[in-house]
Parts: C-alpha cells; sequence; structure tokens
C-alpha cells in the first residue's frame, strides 16, 4: 500500500526534537539552527549510528531509496536540505573527535513557500543544483538531447548568469533517465557476456557477499618483468627470433592461468587540462569517485578496487567550467567502474552521471557509447588484443591499449575530447608494453610460425 511523502520540513522538526538519533540536536534555544553527525564510512570509528537519520529519510521519502547504500543516503539528504533552503554554517566534518556538520533553518517565508510546493520539488533527484535549481523539463532534456552552447559563450571569463548556467547544465546528463546503452549496439559475442551476471566466467568484484582481497590489491602486483624493448627495425636471424621468444613468454605471463594481468595508468583532464595522474598497482581496477574530504587513492576493501578521488575544480580560472565541472563531481556517486574479470576489461556506471567511452581519443564517429549501468559491460577482451598483435604482423594498424572515457557529456560527438568538461584516459599497461615490444622490434621481428600459432590458440582458451 503506498503511501504519501512526507514534507521535509516538518519531518525534520519532528525528528530533531523527539532525540531518538544520537548527535542530533538544536545548538541553541531558538531552535533554528541544528547539528547532525558528518562521519565519512571510510573513517575506522564509523558505526551504523552514524547514519539513522540520513537512512530515516530514505525510507520515508520512498521510491526504493533505502535499499541503497548510506553514502547516497547521505547525498540525497544534503540535496533535500539545499532545495528547502537550509544553510550549512559550520562544517566540521574533519574534526577528529566530533565530525559533524551545523544547519541554519530556512526562514519563514523561504520555507512556507517551500512547503507549499509540489513533492517534485521536494526530490533531491530533480532539485540537486550548483547554486541554482535544476527544473523536471530541463532533467528530461539533458537526457534526451545533448545541448551546447557556443564554446566562445560557454567558456569565457565573462560574467556567469543564471540563464547561460541553465542552459549549460541542458547538455550534461545529469539525473535519473531510463537505464540502457544509448546509441551503441555491441557485438553478439559482447551481447551475450553483457545478459550475464559474472563476465568472463569469474564473478565481478563487489558482487560477491562477503568482502573479497584480489591478488595484487594495494601494490602486489606480482606482474611479469617487462623485457627492455629491442633496437627498432630488428630484421629477420637470431634477433628476430629472441624477440619472438621474448614477446611469447611475456604474453603467457601476462595472461598466466585464469586471469589477465594489468596494471592502471589513470590521467584525468577537465577540458584537457591535466590535473591527475597515477599509476594503480592492481589487478582488480578501479572506481572514479569524488569525495572533498578525500584525494589521491584508496583500497575498497569490500570490492577489492582502488578508489581513485578526482580532484576539486577550484584552481579553474574559468568559473563557469569550474560550477559545470562541480556538478558532474557531486553527483558522481559510486562513479565509474574499470575492472578486470578473467581475461574481459569491463566497465560499469553505479552514478546518476552518465559515462561515454571509446577506444581513440580522436574518435571522430559521432556514435556515443554509453556505459551501462547495473549491468557490467565488457569494453576490452584480451582475446582481441591477441588478434589486433596478429593483424600488426600482418601489416595492419597496431591494437589500442588505452580506453578513454568521458563523463556527464555525449561522445564522440561534434566536439573534441579535449573540450569536454571532464575526460579520463586509463592505460591497460600490460597491453602497453607489449605494444611496445612489437612496435619498436617491428612486424617482421615478430613473424613467428610458433608465435602466431600460440597466440591463435591462446585466443581460443581467452
Amino acid at each position: 500500500m503506498s503511501h504519501s511523502k512526507p514534507l521535509l520540513i516538518p519531518w525534520l522538526r519532528t525528528q530533531i526534537d523527539s532525540g531518538r538519533y544520537p548527535g542530533v540536536q538544536w545548538t541553541n534555544p531558538e531552535g533554528t539552527e541544528f547539528t547532525i553527525p558528518w562521519k565519512h564510512a571510510l573513517r575506522q570509528d564509523s558505526s551504523d549510528t552514524d547514519i539513522l537519520i540520513f537512512k530515516a529519510w530514505a525510507e520515508v521519502s520512498g521510491n526504493g531509496r533505502a535499499q541503497g547504500d548510506p553514502s547516497v543516503w547521505k547525498r540525497n539528504f544534503r540535496s533535500a536540505l539545499r532545495a528547502k533552503g537550509f544553510k550549512m554554517v559550520a562544517d566540521n566534518k574533519n574534526d577528529a573527535a566530533n565530525p559533524h556538520k551545523v544547519f541554519r533553518w530556512p526562514d519563514e517565508s523561504a520555507s512556507g513557500a517551500n512547503s507549499a510546493g509540489s513533492k517534485d520539488q521536494d526530490n533531491p533527484d530533480l532539485s540537486e543544483d550548483c547554486g541554482h535549481p535544476i527544473l523536471e523539463s530541463q532533467v528530461v532534456s539533458s537526457i534526451n538531447d545533448c545541448l551546447y552552447l557556443p564554446e566562445e559563450t560557454l567558456f569565457t571569463e565573462s560574467t556567469v548568469n543564471h540563464d547561460i548556467l541553465q542552459e549549460c547544465l541542458k547538455g550534461l546528463n545529469i539525473g535519473p533517465e531510463a537505464e540502457g546503452t544509448a546509441g551503441f549496439e555491441p557485438p553478439p559475442e559482447q551481447q551475450q557476456l553483457q545478459d550475464q551476471v559474472v563476465i568472463g566466467g569469474h564473478t565481478l568484484p563487489g558482487q560477491q557477499q562477503y568482502p573479497v582481497m584480489f591478488e595484487g590489491a594495494g601494490g602486489e602486483a606480482g606482474l611479469p618483468e617487462q623485457p627492455a624493448g629491442p633496437m627498432g627495425g630488428a630484421v629477420g636471424g637470431a634477433c628476430s627470433g629472441q624477440l619472438a621468444e621474448q614477446f611469447l613468454h611475456t604474453v603467457n605471463e601476462t595472461s598466466n592461468g585464469d586471469n589477465f594481468k594489468t596494471h592502471f595508468n589513470i590521467s584525468v583532464y577537465y577540458r584537457g587540462v591535466k590535473v591527475f595522474q597515477q599509476l594503480i598497482e592492481n589487478e582488480a581496477g578501479i572506481r572514479l569517485v569524488y569525495s572533498p574530504d578525500f584525494s589521491g587513492t584508496l583500497l575498497d576493501y569490500e570490492s577489492g578496487l582502488s578508489l581513485v578521488f578526482l580532484p576539486s575544480p577550484g584552481p579553474m580560472l574559468d568559473k563557469t567550467q569550474a560550477k559545470l565541472t562541480q556538478c558532474i563531481l557531486d553527483k558522481l556517486g559510486d562513479g565509474l567502474e574499470v575492472g578486470v574479470s578473467g581475461h574481459v576489461v569491463y566497465g560499469r556506471r553505479q552514478g546518476e552521471i552518465k559515462a561515454f567511452w571509446s577506444f581513440f581519443k580522436s574518435d571522430r564517429s559521432s556514435q556515443p557509447q554509453e556505459i551501462s549501468k547495473l549491468q557490467p559491460q565488457p569494453l576490452y577482451m584480451f582475446r582481441e588484443f591477441l588478434r589486433g598483435i596478429l593483424d600488426f604482423i600482418d601489416g595492419r594498424e597496431s591494437p589500442p591499449c588505452s580506453l578513454f572515457f568521458c563523463l556527464g557529456e555525449k561522445w564522440p560527438d561534434d566536439r573534441p575530447w579535449e573540450k569536454k568538461l571532464i575526460t579520463v584516459e586509463v592505460v591497460l599497461t600490460s597491453m602497453e608494453s607489449l605494444k611496445n615490444m612489437a612496435v619498436e622490434g617491428g612486424a617482421s621481428s615478430l613473424q613467428s610460425v610458433e608465435l602466431q600459432i600460440s597466440l591463435e590458440q591462446m585466443m581460443e582458451l581467452c
């Protein structure tokens, strides 16, 4: 039986008055300011009592939100406060002894106007913004279209006004949407894998019922030592045979057993400017997330993945660009996952922000490939890379070893990758090493019958 969603303002006042939530209390006799515990889930002293108020709002606000995770509950609660005019007056979330935030109750005129509004206005999914409301019509627009202002209008040092920012927000893929991959139909082989709960015969990180650690997680990678690249142009004779032998040995070490082994070299760009780069020595994979409280990387013991925290856009000179970038980061949620399962590199979106990808930074196909939400999506299979090596030996182009991502905006389209707000390059280091060996040695150095037969046999096993 359905129930109506309560209005936030009267509901919250009742909860504070009840005293049932530890740390949620008034801080002045007038009842105009209150404090809420704001402890990050990764702190060692975090407990279930820290999130009770967030969970309570998730339960009464309906829409299945109580089935989510605590980080989503907290984000939605914060969004609802913003939408109703609550102001944060003290941010002590980094306090070692008592991490908390203090909020001021909205004035009577603002709260009265908001209380009279529709239930949609109280929905944080529709009202979360970066200082300006995102109307439902704008959310729908951002789903169905990908609108852009002229570049000279969007990214200049001119005064930012409300209308320009709202038009820009329409072009971002932010907000609730029907799931699926827009404009991209994977090959039948990958479609079959997408329908499975596992990829490559292996359960994905984060799907296990209990925490699991992966070999190499946190830095003990166990990857094979990569031999130094041979002199370019080595043709025939002992040099050629030696390179082919070295190459096959490295391939066998990279695909040792049931898993493809690689590290992940991550480069993050904000409109073409590199703002972060790090080699992640974790064979399980990475997840791109954002938190103003963290920077760099951190191992998530529950999933086995390395969390890569995207940096704040604060230092950007262009305030419009910084504002829109912050909008994407704030809605990134559980982020974008790129990992390895068996011999498959997969991607999975777990937040509100849509993500798109390609093998090439200079992709001009104008056919956006969207990363699926909920279901893990195969992006690159090791056997596809081996097929690319065989093609290279036959005189064609060498295979790719990087994946390029765009967050919050459709891509590829008529605007280059470098002009997008947030882009990420993920280099699969094992593939990069093998590719460099092949290219530096030359295709003729790998023209070994034994090598080609071994690669073809390995492709059948991957």
